[in-house]
């Protein structure tokens, strides 16, 4: 009886590890279009605003020290704080997980890529309830975030979450891919899902770093719920004062 028992036969190791798989395998078993997935520009945010770790513990401080925030808002402005936060952080896990796959592309960096849409998943859930949570805080209440089939980044987000969130019901309708298995998926640009006649289902890394940049911005404020009232009041007269 041998020492070691290997359940795995040499042919199908030798398989997995050296022989290129087709694209017509990666495309069909692992993602749509993986084999056009050659390339990403995603913006680094490694440096970009520095104050982003402290948003959440600065708000503590402030709302304990420096004004009381009466309820609903005081929940509205820390669940911001906290979502804003994570966008950043699942978006450089992202943009990581992205990029070591296309160092080792195709069957050799499945695990990476995988990965990487697990985190894009996050932050497109983060990125949505952001903006849904600073609509609570600026008095729209949840509405006028995008005006139905006006194509904006914030539709899109809003589309390619809940295909990724309701994948069972993506599945069971006709806007899965066909022959495939994932229903969002990387692009050259940044993330798809299959479009609708109503709806361009994508979503670019510049507009997804430009979303970052609309929270960075809304968190310095909502940190310090004592001044907020006062940076509000002053980018209604200067839009850009906050950039």
């Amino acid at each position: 009886m041998p020492d070691t028992i290997n359940p795995v036969p040499d042919e199908i190791q030798l398989q997995g590890s050296v022989t290129e798989w087709s694209d017509h395998a990666l495309d069909t078993f692992v993602a749509p279009d993986l084999s056009k997935f050659t390339e990403a520009s995603i913006p680094d945010v490694s440096t970009y605003n520095q104050s982003r770790e402290w948003w959440v513990r600065n708000f503590f401080l402030n709302s304990m020290l420096r004004v009381n925030v009466a309820s609903p808002y005081r929940q509205y402005m820390l669940n911001f704080l906290r979502r804003a936060e994570l966008c950043f952080r699942e978006y450089e896990l992202a943009r990581e997980r992205t990029l070591r796959y296309l160092e080792n592309p195709r069957n050799r960096g499945t695990g990476h890529y995988v990965a990487a849409i697990g985190h894009w998943e996050v932050f497109l859930s983060q990125a949505w309830h952001a903006y849904l949570l600073f609509s609570f805080i600026d008095g729209r209440n949840g509405k006028g975030i995008f005006k139905r089939g006006d194509g904006s980044e914030e539709e899109r987000l809003n589309f390619l979450y809940n295909s990724s969130k309701h994948a069972e019901t993506t599945i069971e309708g006709d806007s899965y891919p066909a022959e495939s298995t994932l229903c969002l998926w990387l692009y050259n640009d940044g993330l798809k899902v299959t479009s609708t006649s109503k709806i361009d289902g994508h979503l670019t890394f510049a507009e997804m770093f430009g979303m970052l940049e609309d929270f960075a911005n809304w968190a310095d404020r909502v940190q310090d719920p004592a001044t907020l009232r006062e940076k509000i009041v002053r980018d209604s007269v200067d839009p850009d004062s906050g950039r």
